[in-house]
């Protein structure tokens, strides 16, 4: 029946629409129903939902099937990966970092970085133990990264502070040294954490490159330098200093404590007399550390000049801060020096006095962690006195020809020129650079000219107004001229000396006259940069050793005056220059420099002092 009805509307629809539902040749112009009764063959949709709307909804059903099954599957296998792609391309860049609070293990780290994200979705990065690793992918130590919050495509700054447990204590020193003498470092950080984006956790290993620029300190120098005292019994020499120096780098040292280092010099660099002396090259070689155990190694440079120590030093309340040390807005640093008693430490105290700059290497510090022993090498530039110790020296008609008798500080009998009773030389002006007593003692130095001179003379006297050449003086080329010593007695025209502590002599007036005769030192009372007047002392001049031999051209290296040592000891070269009247020897004088040791006293210890 149902088969019946649907070809009788089909008839209906065709003869509706005004047409024959046969064509020409009597064949039907629509789709004819199957005959009623018979089998008819199914469409797709109809077998599958049963009509063409249900099959759209179960297409519908199929795509949802598949975003909610292939989707997740897909961002558990792929999403990782690409998190990690876009997490590995953002950069870090360290702003500023400080260090503190040094342990036998560890370092306090604060530390101000820039992560740039450049992913585009915003994520936020879990806390996590990172490990820094150098060049060649030794672990120098770790610390504990915390939560940060990743912006998309921007730049976020992180404020993180934790603790540096070093892994490696000399891979750790060994960059250390590195990073503090200027080069720049290459160093990684790596860790496991967890990365949430899109709401999700995902597990990623951090792997990012940190650029450190050297942090070398420039500009390091001592000023203000102050004899506080003295150990006779360790053979110290305490000294006070003020410390200065400048730093670029965005490395800091904050609460570092007292820092000890050793002091090291080089004689030869730091030698104002020597040839191509100079600012540059004082600086060049006199840092060059060379110590007698890496000279011994073959460590040195080729040519290279064997280091000496001279003691160490303190540092107190040591820091680094980006800028100056040492100016208004963050003051120099106090240092307590410890300076050896010993032949190179009177050259470095008598070039001080002598107003040279000098340049002085540290090296340390040594009273730390193992992972901080020796980190540092820097050149100490020590500033000259800013009083000159031995200002000048007046020579005159009566203190280089006529003299003083040792014992009574007169005028030299004539007949009585002796070195044993008469004392010819200069007298020396000094000041004290320095703001506590000390004493002077047994002061041995060799006076030269600023330059070679050569020249002829003639010895001549009148006798019954007619003047006679008694001999002729054939002078070769020389710059030395005498040396110039101390003796017992050198305060005898001075009978205001108040003895080596000032407290005056004792006794009678003969007791007090043989005790100042015979005392060898000279005193300074306090000084200072304003100085406490002028102290004078007399040095009796003696020929230097061998000079008479290589200036006399005739060969006569007696004594000149007739070959009397009683009325002149010197030979006729020295004797010559003597009757030259008055000159004044040091700066600016004829005389230019002495070179020779004086050997200080100060609280019993005896520093043997070089100018």
């Amino acid at each position: 029946e149902r088969c019946h009805q649907e070809t009788r509307r089909e008839v209906g629809r065709a003869a509706r629409m005004g047409g024959s539902w046969l064509n020409a040749d009597g064949e039907p112009t629509v789709p004819m129903a199957e005959p009623c009764g018979t089998a008819r063959h199914p469409r797709t949709w109809d077998l599958l939902w049963g009509t063409p709307g249900r099959a759209g909804l179960g297409c519908c059903a199929c795509l949802l099937i598949a975003i909610l099954v292939i989707v997740p599957l897909l961002l558990l296998v792929l999403g990782p990966s690409v998190v990690e792609m876009f997490f590995n391309a953002a950069t870090l860049r360290v702003v500023n970092m400080t260090l503190a609070d040094p342990t036998a293990s560890r370092l306090y780290v604060e530390i101000y970085a820039e992560i740039n994200n450049a992913g585009p979705v915003s994520a936020w990065l879990s806390s996590f133990n990172a490990t820094l690793l150098d060049a060649g992918g030794r672990k120098l130590g770790w610390i504990t990264h915390p939560d940060v919050h990743l912006v998309a495509n921007q730049p976020a700054t992180q404020h993180i502070r934790s603790y540096l447990t070093v892994i490696d204590a000399e891979a750790f020193r060994e960059e250390s040294q590195k990073l503090l003498a200027g080069r720049k470092l290459e160093w990684s950080v790596r860790g496991q954490t967890i990365l949430r984006a899109l709401g999700l956790p995902f597990a990623v290993t951090m792997r990012k490159r940190l650029d450190f620029e050297g942090a070398r300190l420039d500009n390091f120098r001592a000023r203000n330098v102050q004899i506080v005292s003295a150990n006779a019994s360790a053979g110290e020499l305490y000294v006070d200093a003020e410390i200065s120096f400048s730093s670029v780098s965005a490395l800091e040292f904050l609460n570092m404590g007292t820092l000890e280092v050793e002091l090291w010099y080089n004689p030869i660099a730091n030698d104002p007399h020597r040839p191509g002396y100079g600012p540059a090259s004082r600086r060049a070689l006199g840092s060059r550390l060379c110590t007698p155990a890496m000279s011994a190694a073959g460590a040195c440079g080729a040519g290279w000049e064997v280091s000496e120590r001279i003691g160490t030093a303190l540092f107190y309340g040591f820091k680094v801060r980006r800028g100056a040390i040492g100016s208004p807005r963050q003051p120099s640093l106090r240092a307590s020096i410890r300076l050896w008693s010993s032949e190179t430490s009177g050259r470095v105290a008598g070039r001080w006095a002598a107003q040279h700059e000098q340049s002085i290497i540290s090296l340390g510090p040594i009273n730390k962690a193992a992972y901080l022993d020796r980190v540092w090498q820097g050149l100490v530039h020590l500033d000259g006195s800013p009083v000159r110790l031995l200002t000048g020296a007046l020579g005159s008609r009566e203190t280089f020809v006529r003299g003083y008798d040792s014992q009574t500080g007169q005028e030299c009998d004539v007949y009585r020129q002796g070195a044993e009773h008469c004392d010819k030389g200069a007298l020396v002006m000094a000041h004290n650079p320095f703001h506590r007593r000390f004493a002077l003692h047994s002061i041995e130095y060799d006076v030269y000219f600023e330059e070679q001179f050569e020249y002829d003379a003639t010895f001549r006297v009148e006798a019954l107004g007619l003047p006679l050449d008694l001999r002729a003086v054939s002078c070769a080329p020389t710059d030395a001229f005498a040396r110039m010593r101390s003796k017992p007695g050198m305060w005898a025209f001075a009978p205001n000396h108040q003895g080596p502590d000032g407290a005056g002599y004792t006794g009678d007036a003969a007791e007090r006259r043989a005790a100042r005769l015979a005392d060898e030192a000279v005193p300074f009372s306090p000084g200072g940069e304003a100085g406490a007047g002028t102290v004078p002392f007399f040095l009796t001049a003696f020929p230097m050793p061998g000079n008479a031999e290589r200036t006399n051209r005739d060969g006569n290296t007696g004594p000149c005056v007739l070959g009397i040592a009683t009325l002149d000891p010197f030979d006729c070269c020295e004797w010559s220059w003597r009757q030259g009247g008055g000159f004044l020897l040091g700066p600016g004088g004829l005389l230019a420099y002495g070179v020779g040791p004086i050997r200080m006293f100060v609280d019993v210890l005896l520093l043997t002092y070089f100018c």
